[in-house]
């Protein structure tokens, strides 16, 4: 995500799990991250950040095409257990009851990740890379964590099937992701960017 929730940074608010839970319950077109203990607002990135992240979900909605169970949202809270939710820049899901009207929780929260992309930026990175990437790792669906450069053609890949061992992606390769046999060219993923 895009914020910059530093430890001195004067603009997140202390609360309470509770608190948070109670916050994120309401429609609000703000996203917040609780990060130990503070309350950030994540809403709103750089062009780049932007323009990234909806190149990763047209080239991911292109290849599973609009009628199976799969689908990508962006800016939309995951629930973790045992911690509070958190905000990914984009993430599939292939469970249904995360997007049908019926059964999908409420407030909406998706339940079962599959792939989560984020996109790196210098105020979250140290976040992204640890803390959430800890939360993730808490989710049972979760197979895939990729962390996206901003500044560079430079993707990073993190398996379940490989231990969260981290592979590298740079200009001019391709990330294959199995579960869905899903490829992504890296110079698509910076196209209008890098």
């Amino acid at each position: 995500m895009a914020a910059n929730p530093q430890h001195y940074d004067l603009h997140g608010i202390h609360m309470t799990e509770e608190a948070f839970e109670r916050l994120i319950s309401v429609e609000s077109p703000y996203r917040y991250e609780l990060i130990d203990g503070v309350v950030y607002d994540m809403t709103g990135s750089t062009p780049e950040h932007s323009v990234i992240a909806s190149n990763i979900e047209i080239l991911v909605r292109e290849q599973l095409g609009r009628s199976g169970p799969c689908r990508t949202h962006r800016d939309q809270y995951v629930a973790i257990p045992g911690k509070p939710p958190v905000v990914p820049d984009v993430v599939l899901t292939c469970d249904r009851a995360d997007w049908d009207k019926d059964k999908r929780l409420k407030p909406f929260m998706i339940q079962s990740p599959l792939i989560v992309f984020e996109v790196l930026s210098p105020g979250t990175e140290r976040y992204d890379r640890i803390e959430k990437f800890a939360r993730y790792m808490r989710c049972p669906t979760l197979e895939v964590y990729i962390l996206v450069s901003q500044d560079e053609q430079h993707i990073e890949v993190y398996r379940r099937s490989m231990g969260w061992k981290q592979e590298r992606f740079s200009a001019g390769q391709t990330i294959k992701l199995e579960q869905l046999d899903l490829e992504l060219p890296v110079a698509s993923i910076y196209e209008g960017v890098l």
